[in-house]
């Protein structure tokens, strides 16, 4: 009876030694995680950014900040954060009465994702020009490094409306020296199988499209 006994004592023994190990490794990795400097990403921006239509996880948002920390906190050794500052129907008007308590938080870098409401209401392209404009210099006053996502609208709105809609952008991110996403919804835009029902926002395919466009960008200005 001893030696069964014995075996299976031997077997505990050794089952709870090797476990250790691999909770201390995996608590180890966690706190390394946590004690990385953390970067602060805030997108400024409307529905597609608050994600309308997907779930909170499903928006590009979410899953720039997954793939953020997944692919390139390896290599920069920092901990990213994204602050979703999207509000459905926002439009460049609101974005510059939002800057200002948004910038209080002090952020390490803006993305600013706005103009698409301005389009489809068929506001001014200098009105919206003027606005992006306030949002910029806001950012710059504060020196937070920002990044403009363009926006296009379609043709239905006039060739000469949607071709001066464009051009804002590329305009503003020339004259303030930032980089540009020449087309948010670049892939995306037009496309049914990435659009929910109302061929405006994006379902969550088309966030996954989203958050890669957004990827390669910031990638290539954060590193």
């Amino acid at each position: 009876m001893l030696l069964p006994l014995l075996g299976v004592f031997l077997l505990l023994f050794f089952a709870c030694g090797e476990s250790k190990p691999i909770e201390t490794n995996e608590r180890s990795s966690k706190q390394t995680e946590n004690q990385l400097p953390s970067f602060r990403i805030l997108i400024l921006g409307d529905s597609l950014t608050e994600g309308y239509g997907v779930s909170e996880n499903e928006a590009y948002p979410s899953l720039l900040e997954e793939k953020l920390n997944k692919e390139l906190s390896p290599k920069t050794k920092l901990r990213y954060k994204i602050v979703n500052g999207g509000i459905s129907g926002a439009t460049t008007s609101g974005g510059v009465s939002r800057i200002e308590w948004f910038l209080q938080s002090q952020p390490d870098y803006l993305l600013v994702a706005l103009g698409g409401n301005d389009g489809l209401r068929g506001i001014p392209v200098e009105e919206m020009k003027k606005n992006i404009d306030r949002i910029l210099q806001a950012a710059r006053q504060s020196e937070i490094p920002t990044m403009l996502a363009g926006m296009k609208i379609p043709p239905n709105y006039g060739p000469e409306y949607s071709v001066a809609f464009a051009k804002v952008f590329e305009d503003l991110a020339e004259e303030h020296e930032v980089p540009l996403i020449p087309f948010l919804l670049e892939g995306v835009g037009g496309n049914p199988k990435l659009n929910l029902p109302d061929r405006i926002h994006p379902n969550a395919l088309g966030h996954r499209t989203l958050c890669q466009t957004v990827y390669k960008s910031l990638v290539a200005n954060l590193n």
